[in-house]
């Protein structure tokens, strides 16, 4: 190949694709607007277009499904997101599972190029919000469908992982072998506490009180994501039914209002960077933006004076303003709600172990792509006779080549929120006005929201709010 040739070939490639780039943040930054300012039928608009417009390609179907099926949600088309949900759930198992058994072929691709097949917690939320909107429909029995799915879930995605590291680390291409962190989360709070409202729902008291319990189990066990005490009205629930059993929840005058509210933005993916430099059978690792130390990483074969560029993500909880919400019933405070889930700090945390994979897949690749590319230069510059400036020339489109294909995979569902508060209050049967007052942490106004006249029922008055801010 001619070295004019070379260049306008290596130009044709790499200026679509940083395009490609700018274009999706401008296209999720417009999302994130209308999601902030409660423009969701603008948002579901938008989502339509995005798919139009390529933003959602084939391989991203699993996100497009993810977006949507959340916004409608919110929107209150509860049927409609549940049919758009289940579409990413059936993605996401058939993804992850072809993953599975290509894992050794895939060791080699970034992951740019593979279908999106999900995260942990993006594979357990969609059953929560499946729930939801399964109880906003009072399809109870469809609800703990989706609930008893979460933990069964997490039991079966970590297992799942164990295999694929192993199919990876059997592979010939294998050279430093693969570690991952244990998934260590098999116990989800909130799926509990829904399974509560269900059981409450048809006074089935014995499931009831094993809820409760289970929800405390889950704050025990994850101490370190579930940072706060549990709220009151449920120490006071769990009370009751050590003092007086099965007959604790027997039917009262009094009915209950349960609030949940989603706020903040959902976490995100952010490339990482680090160089790789090579030794005889080592590898050495630097220049990385978090801390993670390791020693140099004997890779068999490997001859010194090396050096090459690898990226890879991280993922980073989201934000929020909120820091306190009030509930108002009938123009009087009536309680505050409960941050019960820092939902992002249980996606990062079960992310580490797709971290870990993914880290140990980029250097492997990385190495490998590079020895390559070091002999394609070396080929290019014979092939063209290239003298010093040519060679420059050579060695930096080769480079920036093969950087444009190693770009960190930083898809991630980008509708969900941050933080889940709830609260319940106990009222006479009858009809209220009730609203929420949101607050931030000078304790300033930044928000209200009427769910307008609340005629209460026996078995569930379930009001849900979103403020993704």
């Amino acid at each position: 190949m001619g070295f004019k040739r070379f260049l306008s070939v290596i130009l044709a490639v790499l200026l679509p694709s940083c395009a490609g780039f700018r274009n999706s943040d401008l296209y999720f930054n417009g999302l994130n607007t209308h999601l902030q300012q409660g423009n969701f039928q603008q948002a579901l608009q938008q989502i339509e277009q995005g798919r139009t417009q390529q933003f959602y390609s084939k391989k991203d179907r699993v996100l497009y499904y993810l977006d949507k099926g959340a916004v409608l949600y919110y929107n209150g088309e509860y049927e409609q997101s549940n049919l758009a949900l289940h579409e990413a759930e059936t993605a996401m198992e058939e993804l992850f599972t072809k993953s599975i058994s290509n894992a050794t072929a895939s060791l080699l691709l970034n992951d740019n190029m593979l279908a999106y097949s999900g995260e942990v917690y993006e594979n357990f939320y969609v059953n929560i919000f499946k729930a939801l909107n399964y109880l906003n429909m009072k399809k109870f029995d469809d609800a703990y469908v989706e609930i008893r799915r979460v933990n069964v879930k997490l039991r079966e995605l970590s297992d799942k992982y164990e295999e694929m590291v192993q199919k990876m680390n059997a592979s010939d291409d294998a050279d430093i072998p693969i570690r991952a962190q244990s998934l260590n989360f098999h116990n989800n709070a909130l799926a509990h506490y829904i399974s509560y409202l269900i059981f409450r729902a048809e006074k089935e008291w014995d499931n009831c009180r094993i809820s409760l319990n289970n929800v405390k189990s889950a704050v025990q066990t994850h101490s370190n994501i579930y940072r706060n005490s549990l709220p009151d009205f449920m120490l006071e629930d769990m009370k009751t039914f050590s003092r007086e059993g099965n007959y604790a929840m027997r039917p009262d005058r009094l009915h209950r209002l349960t609030v949940l509210s989603f706020v903040g933005k959902a976490p995100k993916k952010c490339e990482i960077g680090g160089k790789i430099t090579t030794y005889d059978n080592a590898i050495g690792i630097s220049e990385l933006d978090i801390p993670v130390t390791l020693p140099n990483i004997p890779f068999p074969g490997m001859k010194a004076g090396y050096h090459f560029k690898f990226a890879f993500p991280i993922l980073k909880e989201g934000s929020s303003v909120v820091n306190r919400i009030d509930v108002m019933i009938d123009g009087r405070r009536a309680g505050r709600l409960f941050l019960f889930e820092d939902m992002g700090k249980i996606a990062v945390h079960t992310f580490k172990t797709k971290r870990d994979i993914i880290y140990f897949k980029t250097l492997i690749r990385t190495v490998i792509k590079g020895l390559a590319a070091a002999e394609a230069k070396k080929k290019l510059r014979e092939e063209t006779n290239a003298n010093e400036l040519g060679g420059w020339l050579i060695n930096a489109l080769v480079d920036a080549g093969v950087d444009a294909t190693e770009r960190a995979d930083l898809r991630s569902w980008h509708t969900m929120p941050q933080h889940c508060y709830i609260g319940e209050m106990k009222v006479r049967p009858g009809v209220y006005e009730v609203a929420l007052d949101y607050f931030d942490v000078n304790n300033q106004l930044i928000a209200s929201q009427n769910f307008g006249s609340v005629k209460t029922n026996p078995d569930i008055n379930l009001l849900d709010s979103v403020l993704l801010y």
